[in-house]
């Protein structure tokens, strides 16, 4: 996530993560500033000449646990880059791939993957208030007017579509079986496509002066349009990060702001909660290949099965009135 540095330190390895100096000696010039951006495992900014960029990482064994082998991981950077770039050309501003690397925005070094991309300035978004959720579901529609210029492409090597998401978790795998038919009744295959930010929430939103950006493309991959607003919604639809219901007032103020820049279908509000729930078992999926238990994944997923009618209508009921801005309330 590209956020204004929030923790500076020298240290520069741990016995968990690799050490940064390796990747530091490519830049062309030697690196003025280098620090992390958050705790241990976050990306690091750095400073080097002219240039302010981001450095992330994985280890080539976490990617291996999650079924990307090196082949696997290298390709999928390469079309992630290759995207980032296309987006830069048409104008919407990302964190566009830098070839400082020695030459390249990637490159493979101890063991790990390292990337190196611009870094896009501003302060994190923080819990958005109702003004907030509409200025985000704005500039998601702003993103998915610009993806739709970019060049057509193949799917991501290594991505997870909802479709093809199949946790084991008894549950989930009823939630599943429900899902299928669900995605055939609103037209998921002829529904419009495209490259989807895969988790537009607050977390990936900065604030630079009055403009808003979105960071962090990492999991980005071609979907239907309409599930972004699912994936940003699995956060931003809650009054609290850890709260396991969702708010239906906060999911249709978000999909209202959409609506305001982009044009969304009839049915809206129940292809929002369809999506939804698809996000929840992509997640739960997730977790699975990392061999680790999140009981909210569930907890939230469930919550959305029983309360599906109630938020579908919220939204639909506000897309009624698309045109009433909410007032902005500072900090």
């Amino acid at each position: 996530m590209q956020i204004a540095p929030v923790e500076r330190t020298t240290q520069t390895s741990t016995s968990e993560e690799p050490d940064i100096q390796a990747v530091l000696n490519l830049l062309p010039e030697p690196a003025d500033e280098a620090w992390r951006l958050g705790g241990p495992g976050r990306p690091w900014f750095v400073r080097y000449g002219t240039r302010k960029a981001v450095i992330r990482w994985n280890t080539l064994a976490m990617l291996e646990r999650l079924r990307f082998p090196r082949d696997t991981a290298m390709a999928s950077t390469a079309w992630l880059h290759a995207y980032l770039r296309d987006l830069s050309a048409v104008g919407f501003v990302v964190p566009a791939p830098l070839n400082d690397l020695d030459g390249e925005s990637y490159r493979v070094i101890g063991g790990s993957l390292w990337e190196l991309l611009t870094f896009i300035p501003g302060r994190p978004m923080g819990w958005p208030d109702e003004r907030g959720l509409w200025d985000a579901g704005r500039l998601l529609a702003q993103y998915h007017d610009a993806c739709v210029l970019a060049r057509p492409r193949a799917q991501r090597p290594g991505a997870l579509p909802m479709t093809e998401s199949f946790p084991s978790d008894p549950d989930a795998r009823r939630v599943q079986a429900q899902l299928r038919h669900e995605l055939a009744e609103i037209g998921h295959e002829s529904a419009p496509r495209g490259v989807i930010h895969g988790d537009a929430t607050n977390i990936n939103v900065v604030i630079d002066e009055s403009t808003l950006h979105l960071v962090d493309f990492a999991i980005a991959y071609e979907e239907a349009l309409a599930a972004d607003v699912a994936c940003a919604l699995w956060r931003n639809g809650r009054v609290t990060a850890d709260a396991v219901v969702y708010e239906p007032t906060r999911l249709a103020r978000f999909v209202q702001g959409y609506a305001s820049v982009r044009r969304v279908g009839r049915s809206a509000g129940r292809t929002t909660v369809v999506y939804l729930k698809g996000r929840g078992l992509q997640l739960q999926r997730r977790l699975e290949l990392r061999g680790r238990r999140d009981e909210t994944v569930m907890q939230r997923l469930l919550s959305i099965v029983a309360r599906q009618d109630e938020l579908s209508e919220a939204i639909d009921r506000a897309l009624e009135q698309v045109g009433e801005v909410p007032e902005r309330h500072n900090a």
